[in-house]
């Protein structure tokens, strides 16, 4: 007696690896949806920090610049500190301080004394952030802003 003939389909082998390529597939764009959602959550925060940094640096300038000339702060001077961001913590339900700042004044006077006398004030802001991604060494950045100059009168 004869053993009978089995005959297979020659494409049945494809049914095992058709749903394993679809779940590759799947897995890399969930992959790449998950690294498009840090790298946006990443950008709106150096947005928000970015603004809070420009707001920082014209409330200071603006207080410089219309201060009264005698009020002027002193080289080297705290003009002002704080947190850049206070966020929302929802487990505690209480906000945070993160990303301290420093506002410093470095001041030169030329003609000191006399009715000419003239003040050079450049601003400097340093403040912290997160260093995520990791793309320098420091996390520390400082920006220091052009000479605003004032005349005694």
């Amino acid at each position: 007696m004869q053993a009978p003939i089995i005959r297979r389909n020659p494409r049945a082998a494809f049914a095992l690896i058709d749903p394993l390529i679809g779940l590759l597939a799947v897995a890399t764009v969930m992959v790449g949806v998950l690294n498009f959602w840090r790298l946006a959550e990443y950008k709106c925060d150096r947005a928000r920090i970015d603004a809070r940094v420009t707001q920082i640096l014209r409330e200071s300038s603006d207080y410089a610049a219309y201060i009264s000339y005698d009020r002027l702060p002193a080289d080297g001077a705290q003009l002002r500190s704080g947190f850049l961001l206070h966020p929302l913590d929802p487990t505690t339900g209480t906000y945070k301080q993160i990303y301290p700042f420093n506002v410093t004044v470095a001041v030169t006077t030329t003609n000191a004394g006399t009715a000419a006398e003239v003040k050079e004030i450049v601003l400097t802001l340093t403040y912290n952030t997160n260093p995520q991604p990791v793309s320098t060494d420091s996390s520390r950045e400082t920006i220091r802003t052009n000479a605003l100059t004032r005349v005694k009168t």
